[in-house]
């Protein structure tokens, strides 16, 4: 990768984080750097969501897998892996029932 093709993000006081929340079942990756804000020039940081549940819009099981071995990798909680399915919305209702009949 070129180094004029990017920015990094974040910095020593704003790092990126990745931490699971066993309660909701998904993997969360933030930052807090005060240069990423919303259309108003306001609140500071990003927060993106990642989870094995296909009925979430945060439904991504390959992200889900790739961050889940990242924590354990980091000695951190960390969710099993789950199965790849399509996260396309079109094919959605087949994932669910595939899941629900396999469980």
């Amino acid at each position: 990768m070129s180094t004029g093709n990017y920015a990094p993000l974040g910095d020593d006081r704003h790092p990126v984080n990745v931490w699971y929340d066993e309660g909701t079942q998904s993997i969360h990756l933030t930052c807090s750097d005060p240069r990423l804000t919303d259309e108003h020039g306001q609140k500071p940081g990003f927060r993106t969501v990642f989870t094995a549940n296909p009925r979430s819009a945060d439904y991504s099981p390959a992200n889900f897998n790739r961050l889940a071995r990242y924590l354990r990798q980091q000695g951190k909680p960390a969710p099993d892996e789950v199965a790849l399915h399509p996260r396309h919305l079109a094919q959605r209702g087949e994932v669910i029932e595939a899941l629900a009949t396999d469980g």
